[in-house]
């Protein structure tokens, strides 16, 4: 069989090289014979690493000639059919196809190749403990280790048989649980095994009751300890049942759709954005109808992922149905709220809809009464005295004279807890619902944000350029994070960011009208304006971008002087108008609560530190902002790929610091853009506006930075209140570098300049694409926790060879 299958192989591969060259009417080139031969030696080398063990050789049978025959005919195929589709659509659709199935087939199924004539050993037999063989096997707190002895066989793989969870306890949650079993085996090269490894087994994630083994020769012993999973915030015990264990498992063939469509996509896109790609070539504003299917595409796959995220962890979503969550479901409504606070629960989450509640009642604070003991507080914002004198206070609430407020800015609450509250009789809309709206809206702002700055400075901009910026900015925006811990917090923040940049693109927006279309100009400025007020009410501090209508504006009514014609004197009352009604109302609510327009009671949070003694210190801003920007990650070589890791420092001085997961420039290289504007000088010294925009956005960032290490302290999440405008700047600083080559282009060595564009601006946004995706696995509370199933099947599904 193996010389049949190697005469198969040469022979396809010759095919490819010789008809094609035939049906040309040529002789066949080098180029002919190395497209054929060259991927046929690539799927041999393929198969020496697929059936490793026991050996290519070995066992070769009719079912692995097939095997290595197809692998050939569709590496060969793929190579013939790509040099010579000469750019036909069809063809290419159908290669592209083929390589995605083909990859999923043969690469990302590779354990089922490599396990089909595999022998199964039901280990029961060599299990130290013999018990009744018609008896499961039980794993608890009494029974957490199986030896297994006098095996003498090789073993490649293991499979848990009929692995059932067994729980009666009060808590619904466990019932998708995960614990950890701890492999170690001695074989032909040690007596002793000096090495152990860890397998996480999720009930409920059946890919996860396999594991592949490479041992030394044949095994002599082997040792299963079982664990409980025991995190920061959620731990499974160890009870479970099973029939048996299984060694040398053929593996069965899982085609996974999702991993199969994500194969696809990025295959189509490489193709797409290839560097002689027309996309490059085209300008993206004369060529709109032709690629709106593919901006299309980009936004339906962002949006989705953006609906998706909230719902892998159940216990922050705050939503409950007949099919979701059903632990929290009533059995009779169609969907249930489960954040509240009241006598009986006080989720953090749930502040927006007790504050809707009371604004509906007719009061600014919170109905929930503080306990009294924090009344005869000599200082109720020391946490641990707090802790101690009243351990059933609400957290990060504001606490001021006597009662509770929530300190967050009230407009997402008026936005969408209050309507809705009022509409339905509904209380406690959770976040995670209208977060889902807002990541949309702050996708759509970014899209229009970029085409607005191609209209008004790089009209050349290409179609490529166009759809990698708006990638760009959307996969490394933090919304995904903040979308999967949908709490009162991130709801303020992703508001104000997808605010900001709605404003943005308003603003860019009324400054490319023509000056005829008064009532356009009108419409956008009224509504950009709007939307940056409405920022002060979520995240005060992120008005600081409200500066950058300077160079927006400051061309048409500064230096044109529209500003002093009766058009401009409506237009600036039309700018001006929603800032000062919106800043009237909010200095109103502030000063009917905390007694001044301009107190928003952050310093009356009860916290984890009085925030009302916190004060201005120099030591902790350079750590914190150095943190921020370029702090590193810590990076694995498992499933998710990254480490949380927390701000190292030498000031001595409270400085509050959660998890961190890597600073803005140092993960993601789409900002890496910003480092080629000096080179750009001259350019620059023409577009007075852009120059001047990029540099305040680089400033309101540092800004930003300062103001939050100093304010609250370095948290990953307050990336975000700058991070939307950092990444445009950066898409400015990439169209920029593309409008220099495009305007140089008869000169030598651009031709290679070009080139490196094309190529490097992909792989930065992916990879930007791929950090965030490890973000939304790795970041606290934990997915591995919160939904095991979910991790399990997504850690099995990256890490296919397992």
């Amino acid at each position: 069989m193996l010389l049949l299958a190697i005469i198969l192989t040469l022979a396809l591969a010759a095919s490819f090289a010789f008809v094609p060259a035939r049906a040309a009417r040529r002789q066949p080139t080098h180029a002919d014979w190395l497209g054929a031969v060259l991927p046929a030696a690539l799927v041999w080398l393929w198969s020496f690493c697929i059936w490793s063990k026991p050996g290519l050789t070995v066992g070769f049978t009719a079912f692995r000639c097939v095997g290595i025959t197809a692998m050939v005919l569709w590496a060969c195929g793929l190579a013939a059919g790509f040099r010579h589709a000469s750019g036909r659509k069809w063809a290419v659709a159908a290669l592209l196809l083929a390589a995605s199935l083909g990859a999923e087939v043969f690469v990302c199924n590779l354990n089922f190749w490599a396990t089909h004539n595999y022998t199964p050993v039901d280990l029961r037999a060599y299990l130290q403990e013999v018990g009744d063989d018609q008896n499961a096997l039980t794993l608890d707190d009494e029974h957490t280790t199986l030896t297994f002895t006098g095996l003498d066989q090789e073993l490649y793989n293991l499979q848990l048989s009929g692995l059932d969870y067994v729980y009666d306890g009060p808590h619904p949650e466990v019932q998708n649980p995960l614990f950890i079993l701890n492999v170690t085996a001695t074989d032909e090269a040690t007596s002793a095994s000096r090495q152990s490894w860890n397998w996480e087994v999720a009930a409920n994630a059946p890919r996860s009751h396999v594991r592949s083994l490479d041992l030394s020769g044949k095994a002599s012993t082997l040792l299963l300890t079982a664990f409980p999973y025991n995190g920061e915030y959620r731990q499974y015990p160890v009870r479970y049942t099973l029939q048996t264990i299984y060694a040398n498992v053929p593996r069965a063939f899982n085609f996974s759709l999702v991993r199969w469509a994500a194969l696809l996509f990025l295959m189509t896109a490489a193709y797409a954005l290839r560097p002689v790609s027309a996309a490059w070539q085209e300008a993206y504003l004369e060529h709109r109808k032709k690629y709106r299917p593919a901006v299309l595409l980009v936004a339906v796959v962002l949006g989705t992922a953006a609906f998706f995220a909230p719902f892998a962890d159940r216990f922050s979503a705050g939503v409950s149905t007949s099919f979701y969550n059903t632990a929290d479901w009533d059995g009779g409504s169609r969907i249930n709220f489960t954040l509240h606070i009241d006598d009986w629960a006080s989720d953090t989450a749930a502040q927006y809809g007790a504050l809707a509640h009371s604004l509906l009642s007719g009061r600014l604070d919170l109905e929930q009464d503080p306990p009294a003991a924090m009344q005869e507080m000599a200082n109720p914002y020391d946490t641990a005295a707090r802790q101690q004198a009243a351990p059933d206070a609400l957290w990060d609430v504001a606490y001021y004279q006597g009662r509770y407020y929530v300190y967050f800015g009230v407009v997402p609450c008026l936005l969408f807890q209050l309507p809705f509250e009022a509409l339905t009789a509904v209380r406690d809309l959770p976040p995670s619902l209208p977060m889902i709206l807002l990541s949309w809206l702050f996708l759509l702002a970014a899209f229009g944000c970029v085409k607005q700055a191609a209209r008004r400075w790089f009209p050349g901009m290409s179609a490529a350029m166009y759809l990698l910026l708006c990638a760009g900015i959307g996969t490394g925006s933090q919304i995904y994070y903040l979308l999967l811990r949908p709490s009162t917090y991130e709801y303020a923040i992703l508001s104000g960011a997808a605010f900001v940049m709605l404003a943005l693109w308003q603003w860019l927006l009324a400054a490319n009208q023509p000056t005829e279309k008064h009532g356009r100009i009108l419409l956008h400025l009224t509504l950009g304006s709007l939307c940056m007020a409405l920022v002060a009410g979520c995240r005060p501090q992120m008005v600081l971008f409200a500066v950058l209508c300077l160079p927006i504006f400051w061309q048409r009514y500064g230096r044109e002087k529209r500003l002093r014609t009766r058009q401009g004197i409506t237009e600036t009352i039309a700018f001006v108008l929603p800032v000062v009604l919106v800043a009237i109302g909010l200095m109103w609510y502030n000063a009917a609560r905390f007694g001044s327009p301009f107190d928003f009671g952050a310093n009356y949070n009860l916290t984890s530190n009085d925030m009302t003694r916190r004060g201005f210190s120099v030591g902790r801003t350079v750590p914190a902002v150095l943190t921020f920007l370029f702090g590193i990650p810590g990076v694995q070589v498992i499933f998710p790929y990254l480490t949380a890791t927390k701000m190292q420092t030498n000031y001595m001085g409270l400085t509050i610091t959660e998890l961190f997961y890597g600073g803005a420039f140092a993960c993601l290289p789409l900002l890496w853009g910003l480092a080629a504007l000096p080179l750009a000088r001259r350019r620059l010294a023409v577009k007075h506006d852009l120059r001047a925009f990029v540099r305040l956005v680089l400033g309101c960032m540092l800004a930003l930075a300062v103001l939050d290490c100093q304010m609250a302290g370095m948290l990953y999440r307050y990336q975000s209140d700058w991070l939307g405008p950092l990444l445009l700047a950066a898409a400015l600083a990439w169209a920029l570098a593309e409008q220099i080559l495009q305007a140089h282009t008869a000169q030598p060595g651009i031709d290679a300049l070009q080139r490196a564009l094309h190529t490097v601006l992909p792989l930065a946004v992916l990879a930007g694409a791929c950090y965030s995706f490890c973000v939304y696995f790795t970041s606290e509370p934990g997915l591995i926790g919160q939904n095991p199933a979910l991790y399990q099947t997504v850690s099995r599904l990256a890490q296919f060879w397992l």
